[in-house]
């Protein structure tokens, strides 16, 4: 059995690839479709199988299926371009190392559906390089699925704390009456229950959790089971992160909003100390593939990049600033204070 895989086309022999807009496998020679049949995914328990999830580093030669050529698939890759015949090369999900994946979220939106949301973003950055923005186009548009953990989990948070509230009093000092402001104080304590479900967090170090938190949501629940089929015409990694410190990620995010929760439940105006403990008495988890679209572009010295939601167009990235545009907004700012100081003179009788 080969370790990698082809998908050919049964009509003209060629490779085939994964369409996004027709949501099946395409033929971009004989315009031929092949409907993917769908899998349904499943969650995984967390503490009976986190020791599975061990990141394992390899770096292995497969035989390219489509025409014999050996093909060195890099560390955390699912999918290789072989550099002999140009086929994507999609690793068997028996061939991954470490634990395979769950499922996978498939592209929606296709490359130019991609860069046109790209652009849409990057034009209402006004200081972008107009360079920038006009050089961004398909040949910089490359098409990634990210390994991802998604957790959903019980929790139980025992907590005790103090709040206070504010109130007036009036009095005399010096001969006057003045209000002042006071605090009273209260104890609260209590048991708060919550569940959360599909807490994405990015496991690979590709990806920084801040770049995908604002291109979220990723609806997740629309996962199918792992088909490589959808790998098809694109690129894969493996997750490097260690499952543990991924659920880490999420129970900061959790913790947070299990305290906001705890402090909806009473009127208050200031927090003097909250102390709460939380218990996940059950964690699932799923190893899932997600689609990016990232685009890349070098600007002098410098590379920079933005990344677009394969499923709703949601963009963040880096780019290059437009020099003249900063330096204009600068001087017009220095003449406004300027403006500003030389008014506040002829108040003070300084400049007649």
């Amino acid at each position: 059995m080969s370790d990698v895989c082809v998908i050919k086309c049964a009509s003209c022999g060629a490779d085939m690839v994964f369409a996004p807009e027709k949501g099946a496998l395409y033929c971009p020679y004989c315009d031929s479709v092949r409907k993917i049949d769908k899998l349904p995914a499943h969650k995984r328990n967390y503490y009976e199988e986190r020791s599975q999830c061990e990141v394992v580093e390899a770096r292995d030669v497969y035989v390219c299926p489509n025409c014999s050529g050996e093909v060195v698939v890099d560390d955390f890759a699912t999918t290789s371009k072989c550099p002999f015949c140009g086929a994507t090369n999609i690793v068997k999900k028996e061939s991954i190392h470490g634990l395979r994946p769950d499922s996978v979220l498939p592209f929606a939106l296709s490359k130019a559906m991609a860069l046109e949301a790209g652009r849409k973003w990057i034009n209402k950055k006004f200081y972008a390089s107009s360079k920038f923005k006009k050089n961004v186009n398909e040949n910089n548009v490359s098409g990634l699925y990210f390994p991802s953990f998604a957790f959903s989990s019980d929790s139980v948070s025992e907590y005790e704390g103090r709040l206070g509230e504010y109130y007036y009093v009036t009095v005399r000092v010096g001969g006057e009456t003045r209000r002042e402001r006071r605090i009273r104080w209260f104890s609260v304590s209590g048991t708060h229950v919550q569940f959360f479900s599909d807490r994405i967090v990015e496991a690979s170090k590709q990806l920084k959790q801040e770049e995908l938190e604002k291109i979220l949501p990723y609806d997740v629940e629309s996962s199918e089971g792992y088909r490589s089929e959808y790998l098809a015409g694109f690129s894969a990694e493996r997750y490097d992160t260690d499952i543990s410190d991924c659920f880490s990620v999420a129970k900061v995010q959790m913790e947070k909003e299990i305290k906001d929760a705890i402090l909806s439940k009473y009127s208050y105006d200031v927090v003097g100390d909250l102390r709460v403990r939380t218990e996940y008495p059950t964690i699932a988890f799923n190893h899932t593939l997600l689609p990016l679209w990232v685009c890349g572009y070098k600007h002098g010295d410098k590379t920079y990049r933005f990344i677009v939601n394969g499923r709703t167009g949601k963009s963040t990235g880096k780019y290059p600033l437009s020099v003249p545009k900063v330096l204009s907004t600068v001087v017009l700012g220095l003449g406004a204070l300027a403006g500003i100081v030389v008014a506040i003179l002829i108040n003070l009788g300084y400049i007649g």
